[in-house]
């Protein structure tokens, strides 16, 4: 079983969490099952590190956002060639 982090736990987990890239590799010699399961965010959420994960001496690293309008925004720009800002977490992290 693989888990694989969504980005917005890195912002939750205030970097504590990185989401990983995803990748498979085929054996030809065995078939391979895969069950993915998708939980996302309520669209109203607004995704910010979480107030347990800072302080002090570990301030906020991102910027509190809304989820709903963030993937509104990465659905219109993902993989296509549109005229629409291709928005990443990292446009919300803050800098040191």
């Amino acid at each position: 079983m693989c888990e694989n982090f969504d980005r917005s736990k890195r912002v939750w987990s205030n970097d504590e969490y990185e989401s990983v890239e995803h990748r498979v590799m085929v054996n030809s010699e065995k078939e391979r099952y895969s069950y993915p399961f998708f939980l996302l965010p309520a669209l109203s959420t607004v995704v910010e590190p979480l107030e347990e994960l800072t302080n002090e001496q570990n301030p906020a690293k991102y910027r509190a956002y809304n989820w709903g309008e963030f993937i509104s925004n990465r659905n219109q720009s993902n993989y296509q060639k549109q005229k629409v800002e291709n928005l990443q977490i990292s446009d919300f992290k803050i800098s040191e």
